[in-house]
């Protein structure tokens, strides 16, 4: 598969996910939910069938709750022996009923109720070691085979069902535990963060040098946006976007993005694409965060002008914008390039001087001179940028590396 098609695929699989999210934590009625999302998993691997079933404690039996490319399934029950469901959940992977592998020959005759019904792979919808049901899908219209990827992907989008199901469940029958809901919802958080983290690993994986770069970026921009006075929602926008800031690499020749020597102009024009590049990925995307693509559009853009894709000006930059520029320039004047080592702390502090209101937003270089200072004299419980810095500061380098900025932002 070419790298563009794999991209495609990666995307359109992120979106998926996001919108699978939404789905299931949002108000509308649990069948139609159930519905929606047993669609958005058949039509991520163009399966030509598909069940969710729930399990009856009661009796024992798994029931479908909703179907699609099936006739009716009033009556269908499916019953599995105790110690094929110990070992679902054990497994907790998609299993292939084509396979002989384990657990499959567990199932029993309910291997053979499960191909009745046209399925070809099975997942568990497992919470806190618990069987609450079961999602299968019938082999892919295209005839393809499903990969090792494919049972991933599943597995994530099994485990985004189990927690609509175990939440419908608590909703029904548990209304008064709250406490264990909402740690239902922060584990569906965990998964779609950790499916961004994921990506944004993926993005440094392509530059030795700057390995953690998009990490650190994010977490700059997140404490300086949190010393502008941004609200948490605000400020977990600008975290995501400084993890994604750099997706457009993706489509970077690998070799331009380690060159030590100088680029040609065509290398730049390829390099300096991953703005557009980026934009036209994460806008595709439905975020609960605003402004996420346009953050990442505009990082390179520069107060005077002088900047790429847009050539804008101070206010016709995003403020988060602003801040990313800045945060991203600095994480990369501290830590080692291809083409040079990394700058001291002084020196770093020394470009953003030069550089202030030119390059540099001082609406950002005010606040971010704070945030180290408070760093540096220990106001802050836990601190994010100094750390990270290999370099020890005192509160004299702090008061020196202030000479020379406007009064304004002392």
């Amino acid at each position: 598969m070419n790298m563009d098609l794999s991209l495609e695929r990666l995307l359109f699989n992120l979106n998926t996910l996001a919108e699978l999210g939404e789905e299931i934590t949002s108000p509308k009625d649990f069948n139609k939910v159930v519905k929606s999302s047993l669609y958005m998993v058949m039509g991520s691997f163009s399966a030509s069938k598909g069940l969710i079933f729930q399990f009856d404690q009661d009796g024992r039996c798994f029931h479908p709750i909703a179907s699609k490319g099936l006739g009716d399934i009033n009556g269908v029950g499916i019953k599995i022996s105790p110690e094929a469901v110990k070992e679902l959940i054990k497994n907790n992977k998609p299993i292939d009923l084509k396979s002989n592998e384990h657990p499959v020959p567990l199932l029993g005759a309910a291997r053979g109720e499960f191909e009745k019904l046209g399925s070809r792979i099975v997942a568990g919808l497992i919470v806190k070691d618990e069987l609450l049901g079961l999602i299968a899908v019938g082999d892919k219209f295209t005839g393809e085979d499903y990969s090792v990827y494919d049972l991933q992907l599943l597995s994530v989008m099994a485990q985004h069902i189990s927690f609509s199901l175990h939440s419908h469940s608590l909703l029904m029958k548990l209304m008064h535990k709250f406490t264990e809901n909402k740690g239902l919802y922060d584990n569906l958080r965990r998964i779609y963060y950790d499916t961004i983290h994921a990506f944004a690993a993926a993005i440094d994986a392509k530059d030795a040098y700057t390995r953690g770069h998009s990490h650190r970026v994010s977490a700059y921009s997140a404490v300086l946006a949190r010393e502008m006075g941004w609200d948490k929602d605000a400020m977990e926008g600008i975290r995501i976007a400084g993890l994604l800031h750099d997706i457009g690499k993706i489509a970077v020749d690998k070799t331009i993005i380690n060159k030590a020597s100088p680029l040609t102009t065509m290398e730049c024009r390829e390099l300096n694409s991953h703005p557009v590049v980026g934009y036209e990925i994460l806008s595709k995307i439905k975020f609960p965060w605003k402004g996420i693509p346009m953050m990442t559009r505009n990082h390179h853009e520069k107060v005077d002008g002088s900047g790429y894709p847009d050539r804008l000006k101070r206010q016709e930059i995003p403020m988060g914008a602003r801040i990313m520029a800045l945060t991203d320039a600095f994480d990369a004047m501290t830590t080692d390039r291809p083409y040079r080592p990394r700058l001291s702390f002084r020196e770093a502090i020394g470009e953003i001087k030069d550089n202030f209101g030119k390059q540099f937003d001082p609406e950002a270089v005010g606040p971010f001179i704070n945030v180290i200072r408070k760093e540096v004299l220990g106001e802050v419980d836990s601190p994010t940028i100094v750390p990270l810095l290999q370099e020890q500061l005192d509160s004299i380098t702090i008061h020196r590396m202030l000479d020379g900025f406007p009064e304004a932002i002392i």
